[in-house]
Parts: C-alpha cells; structure tokens; sequence
C-alpha cells in the first residue's frame, strides 16, 4: 500500500526568504534554482528537500537537476468557512490520486512512484485566504533528474 504523508501548510507571520527568488523561463518552469514561498509553487515545480509541515518556503530546483519532488496539481477547496483538516486530507487524497496519471502518464498503483500534499492550515486559510491542496509525485527510490510528466513511470 502507497504511504502517503499528509502535511499541513503553515503561515509564519513574516516569511523570511533565505536567498535568491528561483529564475523562470516565460512558460515559467524554473531555470535556476532558487528559494520560494511555498504559496508561490506551481505545477511542474521541482525540489529535493522533505515538506514539512511548518514549511513556509523552499528551495527549487530546474527539474532536469537532481530532485525528489515534483508539484503535479494544484485545486482550490471551495467553500468560505475552514472545513478542518481530516475534510481536506479526504479532498486532497481524491483530487491528487485523480490527478496523477494525467500527468505521470500511468496509473498510481502502476508507478514507482508516491504522492503526497500540502494543504492549508487555519491560519493559512483565514489570513492568506490559501484555499489550495497541491499535489507531489515523491520519489524515495531514487533520485529524479527530469519531469515525471508524460513519462508513465
């Protein structure tokens, strides 16, 4: 059976960025590594360091460098009040399960690979408005050195 980690994005009322922002091509993907807020992730966003649950931000990497992580899906949880975390762990485990062959290319049970999530904590959810779960492919085999996406690994 797959493990899957479940984390809670935390806010730290002043982030402190610990180096230079990640340079992006125009479609965005990342060119040179960098540091980033994690509310500024995006799909196809590569890293090599474990989420944390306090994470506030992280440093990313090319996705042809070595890395372990890499951001897949990102959906909003619609609703006004926090629905608490087990209500989002349920939510975040259908949408990135749903998600993850469109972008891998093959089934989850079929792959080598994991998934894991970020989703928003109260605090998030009240002072930053985050409604977001993101979605990770995880790789603990071995070490990625290109996009998992369309590669039906």
């Amino acid at each position: 059976m797959r493990k899957l980690f479940t984390l809670i994005a935390s806010l730290a009322l002043i982030a402190s960025c610990s180096g230079d922002k990640p340079k992006r091509e125009e479609a965005g993907n990342v060119i040179i590594r960098g540091n980033s807020s994690i509310f500024d992730l995006k799909v196809g966003d590569c890293f090599r360091e474990e989420l944390k649950a306090e994470a506030t931000d992280i440093d990313l990497v090319p996705c042809n460098e070595a890395h372990t992580h890499e951001a897949y899906f990102a959906v909003d949880y619609v609703g006004d009040a926090y629905p608490g975390s087990a209500t989002l762990e349920v939510f975040a485990e259908q949408q990135c399960v749903g998600a993850f062959a469109d972008y891998v290319g093959v089934e989850l049970a079929q792959s080598p690979l994991y998934f894991t999530y970020l989703y928003p904590s109260d605090t998030t959810w009240q002072t930053k408005n985050n409604h977001q779960v993101m979605c990770f492919v995880v790789s603990y085999d071995e070490v990625l050195m290109e996009t998992v996406k369309g590669t039906a690994s």
